[in-house]
């Protein structure tokens, strides 16, 4: 009998779980390596461990571990002095095929400025943070145009912020969540470590709102999967080898997309195949719905993160701001957090489905969904990489 590719691999992923493999998943797929695993553990010891004594730069090696649109970490920087840096957008890291706004882009910026401002707080400084300090850039001169200008002062008064204590912890966690539900009070409890927020913050984790949801964000992602130039972006920016993932140190992983062990070891060997004719194929993207739906429908909460008014580039670095903060608090609360904003890019397929989702939500015609996140519990990690500090500087 012959078998398709994806019904292949579902055959052996069922074949595979009625028996152990338990040294195979020990010894094929490290989650990360323990320079990764040092780097998010405890990133002030170890910018110390590289040599990294001046304030400024621990923690600008600590704010690379923001989370970022395809773990493309579009950031530069430039050291004015030991007391203060410009943030430049990396031009060359836009990903215009789904973010032609660079809404996405600045949103990675704020997640950026906001991990500075804390860890700074942890190092017992204040930030100013002055935005677009000679102007906006355009898409071709990020280069020449800074995004933020960021001051260090000591701090006069010890007040601490203690979203920091969540850096070790936070991670994108997309992998299929587990039954037990995210409480009200859990959400609420998240929202008040995580204030102020800049801008605002909707949430549900009822049955029947998300019975609404959820179908919308399922139909956003095969829309954006059958789209061609947005999965070929996926295919340009998937890391499939261990030596791929040590060589670029960015990028998309099955790891981080929630597989380990032998489904993983399945996936690498029999289906997943970066050739353009495999990837584009309708088994292959037909699997990836697959993966993707049944991560969006264990989702236990989904939080969308909204803005009133004014909808540019200073709203979407103050998006990125809030963020941050809540997924940090998530990580302190340990409740598990996954971005799916396929329903809400700038592009016309998908902007067919955010008037949908601001229907469902009743929105006003001024409110704009900047974000959006499921929530739910999972004990899966997965540390993706980072490049080296020095490659960031200009």
């Amino acid at each position: 009998m012959k078998y398709s590719r994806e019904s292949f691999l579902k055959k052996s992923l069922a074949f595979g779980s009625l028996i152990s493999f338990t040294s195979l998943q020990q010894n094929l797929y490290a989650f990360g390596s323990e320079e990764n695993k040092k780097h998010r553990e405890n990133p002030i010891a170890y910018a110390e461990s590289l040599g990294y004594t001046n304030p400024i730069d621990q923690i600008l090696l600590t704010g690379i571990l923001a989370p970022n649109s395809h773990n493309s970490q579009p950031w530069k920087f430039k050291k004015i002095s030991d007391s203060e840096f410009y943030l430049f957008g990396d031009g060359e890291k836009q990903l215009p095929e789904i973010d032609p706004i660079n809404r996405q882009f600045y949103h990675t910026q704020g997640c950026f400025l906001e991990l500075c401002h804390l860890t700074a707080d942890s190092l017992m400084f204040d930030t100013t943070i002055k935005l677009f300090p000679n102007g906006k850039p355009s898409s071709k001169t990020f280069s020449k145009f800074p995004i933020a200008k960021v001051s260090l002062t000591p701090k006069t008064k010890c007040v601490h912020d203690f979203l920091f204590s969540g850096v070790s912890q936070r991670r994108m966690n997309r992998s299929v969540y587990s039954s037990e539900p995210v409480t009200n009070e859990e959400i609420e409890a998240i929202h008040s470590l995580a204030r102020p927020f800049r801008n605002q913050i909707h949430w549900t984790n009822d049955p029947n709102e998300l019975g609404s949801i959820l179908p919308v964000l399922e139909s956003a992602f095969a829309m954006e999967t059958n789209r061609f130039v947005s999965n070929e972006l996926n295919r340009k920016w998937f890391r499939l080898t261990e030596t791929s993932m040590l060589e670029h140190r960015d990028g998309l992983t099955l790891e981080a997309n929630g597989l380990s062990g032998i489904k993983l070891w399945f996936a690498k060997k029999f289906f997943v195949d970066l050739s353009k004719e495999v990837w584009h194929s309708e088994d292959s993207k037909q699997a990836a719905i697959g993966m993707f739906s049944s991560q969006v429908h264990s989702s236990k909460a989904m939080v969308f993160f909204l803005s009133e008014g004014k909808d540019e580039e200073t709203t979407w670095i103050e998006t990125g701001r809030d963020f941050m903060r809540y997924t940090l608090s998530c990580a302190v609360k340990q409740v598990a957090f996954h971005t799916m904003n396929q329903a809400v890019e700038d592009y016309p397929e998908s902007r067919v489905f955010t008037k949908e989702l601001k229907k469902i939500l009743k929105l006003k015609p001024n409110q704009e969904i900047q974000l959006i996140a499921r929530l739910g519990r999972s004990s899966y990690q997965f540390d993706s990489y980072r490049r080296d500090l020095k490659s960031f500087f200009v």
